[in-house]
């Protein structure tokens, strides 16, 4: 990495040290299709969207998701990293300001095009945040090899400005 890019990484790090974790109870939860931005050969998605009605705050730049069913239980499926994505890096948490919001793209295959399919149809997303969790309803359908867990694919989170609180 050149030193610039570690200099700058590093003020990054120093102001934002001293900014709290985001609390759970001042953080929304939602998804959006982007009118259908996701939806294509197979494939289809969300954008997750993490909006904070309380001060500013640290958020990780991956938090954990899982899907779940109607009856609550976690389906078997995981996270993987996006094409061309390096699983190395550490990944800085991110600032959150009063009033914004953070969004994560999740995308998933939605058609059954393995040779031996397996599909989850979850009701609930739940975004896992230190030690507690938020969640939002979700309507999808993923596919993935029968015998596998079904696998989705998380960015970091990235800040919306100019989303004022609601």
């Amino acid at each position: 990495m050149p030193l610039l890019s570690l200099m700058i990484a590093a003020q990054a790090l120093s102001a934002s040290a001293a900014l709290p974790p985001c609390r759970l109870s001042y953080l929304r939860v939602s998804v959006g299709g982007r009118d259908g931005d996701f939806n294509g050969m197979s494939h289809s998605g969300t954008a997750l969207m993490i909006r904070n009605l309380g001060a500013d705050c640290m958020l990780p730049a991956l938090p954990v998701i899982s899907l779940r069913d109607a009856h609550g239980r976690a389906l078997p499926a995981m996270r993987r990293a996006p094409v061309g994505m390096h699983p190395g890096p550490v990944m800085l948490p991110v600032r959150l300001a009063a009033g914004h919001q953070a969004e994560t793209d999740l995308r998933w295959v939605a058609g059954p095009v393995f040779a031996h399919n397996r599909a989850v149809k979850p009701t609930r997303l739940t975004v896992q945040i230190g030690a507690g969790t938020l969640h939002t309803p979700i309507t999808a359908t993923l596919y993935g090899e029968a015998g596998k867990p079904v696998a989705f694919e998380q960015t970091p989170l990235h800040v919306v400005e100019g989303m004022p609180a609601r």
